[in-house]
């Protein structure tokens, strides 16, 4: 991988610009890198029916 980006005939603005631009991707990298190490645990909600056992297809839609 190439650490260094030629650009000794560009003038000293065009120099600034590239800098700037190079900070911000490296920005928006280190915070996609953050971002996909947090994760969050997704909890999920009971709902008290009062059933044990199994329910068969047939007992759950009866009443339609």
């Amino acid at each position: 991988m190439i650490n260094q980006i030629d650009v000794h005939d560009l003038p000293q603005e065009e120099v600034k610009f590239i800098q700037k631009i190079v900070e911000l991707v490296r920005e928006r990298i280190n915070k996609k890198q953050t971002k996909v190490e947090v994760k969050e645990e997704v909890l999920f909600n009971s709902w008290p029916l009062g059933v044990k056992g199994k329910l068969t297809r047939r007992e759950i839609y009866d009443y339609l």
